[in-house]
């Protein structure tokens, strides 16, 4: 285990080998060596300097969605952005620390009667994650909203990151973070009806659900949209809807989904992977980029 004497300050806020596991979508992944739950921006930049001055590896686990942890864990820092939650309304902006849910971002959105968040409804996942990756569907992204962002280096240093429209800092489930964290987004929202903006999302919230499976058990969309084609329908014309490696299968329901039976593991899926991906080139000649980030 690593030393811990200097975590004294964090007391409560930070636990040894820690099954990862149930903070996944997917409920697979083995022990963090040490995780911690930092509860602002200032003690996650404290917390990144002391790794930095200790070299200690570390890593962010956001929602747990769009992510695939070893069954044998990972050494090192695992930092949960779970407790940095706010959301602030300024006039037509919205403000969200990482660890905010994108469905609290949503609901408070709609309350404050502003539009353009609606395209992240039934999507998991938190804030911090959704930028990085630019998540959003067929009626938006989240990138196309941000207009600031407040990340912490790798040595713990505060920055923060102007984008005037159109800047090219977002593309299709990319960003130019790096290796930079995210700890607060300002998003730049349009004023609307309450009611028209909740039809809207509850409409959009309607068709995820009935094409997409729930939320857990998954990690959302397993590969990224090749140009011009839809992963999904590739893997559902190369018929393997329901194929199945260990505990893991392709949903029935969208194929570019894979669910665990339960019991699955982080071998399983990557052996599936590589099934999908092999047929779907043989018969297709794509090569299918996988959406979801895997832990070494």
């Amino acid at each position: 285990m690593l030393p811990v004497d200097w975590l004294r300050p964090f007391e409560g806020l930070w636990a040894a080998e820690r099954r990862l596991a149930p903070s996944t979508t997917w409920r697979i992944g083995g022990p963090a060596e040490l995780w911690l739950e930092p509860t602002s921006p200032e003690q996650l930049a404290a917390l990144v300097a002391e790794f930095w001055r200790r070299g200690i590896h570390w890593r962010i686990l956001g929602g747990g969605s769009n992510l695939l942890v070893p069954d044998s864990g990972v050494r090192g820092a695992v930092v949960s952005l779970r407790r940095m939650q706010r959301i602030d309304i300024d006039g037509d902006r919205l403000v969200a620390e990482a660890g905010a849910p994108l469905h609290h971002v949503v609901h408070r959105a709609q309350q404050a009667g502003l539009s353009g968040v609606e395209c992240l409804a039934g999507i998991p996942g938190h804030v911090g994650g959704a930028v990085f990756g630019n998540a959003g569907g067929r009626y938006g992204d989240i990138g196309s909203r941000v207009e600031r962002i407040d990340v912490v280096g790798a040595r713990g240093e505060r920055e923060e990151i102007l984008l005037p429209a159109g800047s090219g800092f977002f593309a299709y489930r990319a960003s130019l973070i790096g290796d930079r964290i995210v700890v607060r987004a300002r998003l730049r929202l349009s004023t609307g009806e309450p009611a028209a903006i909740r039809g809207e999302t509850l409409r959009i919230i309607r068709e995820r659900r009935s094409s997409q499976p729930g939320w857990v058990g998954n990690a959302g969309c397993v590969f990224k949209n090749p140009p011009g084609h839809s992963a999904g329908r590739l893997i559902d014309l190369s018929r393997l809807k329901g194929t199945r490696v260990g505990g893991i299968f392709v949903s029935p329901i969208h194929a570019n989904f894979f669910e665990n039976a339960g019991g699955g593991k982080a071998e399983d899926v990557a052996r599936l992977v590589d099934v999908v991906q092999q047929r779907v080139q043989r018969e297709h000649g794509v090569d299918l980029e996988m959406e979801v980030r895997r832990w070494a």
